[in-house]
């Protein structure tokens, strides 16, 4: 039996580019002859002229499968819930604005079959092709600095939200997601045998970019908060330092008030040592606390499942 072909969209008020999205898919069936359920994931279900388009997509397409989430939950999110509603042997995402061109699907499943042993493969624009500003260039090479270093991603790969999973790994991040996810994060948690391939990136069909600056620098916030004990085992080493100045300074207080008969300074080193050790001990405790909210919402996490409209 020929393999089935999972393909995952999160929607968010696209109904102008999902025609064209599943007719440029309905060719890729046809001209490969490949086995597809495609499985659009509203993240918008408030947005009328969205949910109308769905429901005439879904109408007229029979491998196609339509999620509504109760609210916005966002791209992670709402790519998790179709994931955990996959069922073929291969789970693709990519997203609703065009950017991602369905061409390149013959090449991710092409790679993927021809590379014995992988669990991932991630198709990844040039920087310098891509088509965003420059601001959300920078942002997602910031991002990719960030898991590069906290979640020691191998070298050469680059994340992407347009990527090929084995059935296995799908399973395996649904199952383990947490509270406040990244899906690329997730993938990186799970396995290394993970490549990345050179795509096109094209531009947007319709309207502009739904990720702001402020979500970016929250989904590099998660990333390292989430998947990285790293911040933790840097401020211990800072205490530590910090422990061991102290120590050493009160060693030379006793030292030259004994021996060398020096009149200690009062106010200024104390006002100092106050300042110094009452900040440090602040950002400690608001690092703690920023993780102490993430095991909170931990405890309230939903079912993916429970997310969708029956």
């Amino acid at each position: 039996m020929e393999k089935l072909y999972s393909i995952v969209i999160p929607v968010f008020k696209s109904a102008q580019s999902l025609e064209i999205l599943i007719s440029k898919l309905e060719h890729i069936s046809r001209d490969y002859k490949y086995r597809l359920e495609v499985i659009f994931v509203n993240d918008s279900p408030l947005e009328l002229s969205t949910v109308a388009t769905l429901e005439k997509v879904r109408k007229n397409y029979t491998y196609v499968k339509v999620l509504t989430l109760y609210k916005n939950q966002g791209q992670q999110i709402a790519t998790l819930a179709g994931m955990s509603q996959a069922t073929g042997d291969f789970v693709i995402t990519m997203d609703d604005d065009l950017q991602h061109s369905p061409d390149d699907i013959p090449l991710l499943i092409q790679t993927l079959q021809d590379k014995k042993n992988l669990d991932g493969v991630f198709a990844v624009p040039n920087y310098l092709q891509k088509k965003h500003k420059l601001w959300r260039n920078f942002a997602s090479f910031f991002l990719k600095k960030v898991d590069t270093i906290f979640l020691k991603k191998p070298k050469g790969l680059m994340l992407s939200s347009f990527r090929i999973l084995t059935k296995d790994l799908n399973k395996l991040i649904v199952e383990n997601h947490n509270a406040m996810p990244s899906v690329s994060s997730l993938i990186l948690n799970a396995t290394n045998n993970l490549i990345s391939i050179h795509v096109k990136h094209h531009q947007r069909g319709f309207d502009k970019s739904n990720y702001s600056l402020p979500q970016l620098i929250t989904l590099a916030l998660n990333t390292i908060l989430h998947y990285s004990s790293i911040p933790l085992r840097i401020m211990a080493f800072v205490g530590l330092l910090g422990f061991i100045g102290s120590m050493i300074f009160i060693l030379s207080i006793i030292i030259r008030k004994l021996m060398l008969d020096i009149e200690i300074p009062g106010y200024a080193s104390i006002v100092t040592l106050i300042s110094f050790f009452g900040g440090l001990n602040l950002f400690a405790l608001g690092l703690i606390g920023e993780y102490l909210i993430r095991v909170i919402k931990e405890q309230q996490k939903m079912k993916l499942p429970d997310l969708i409209k029956s």
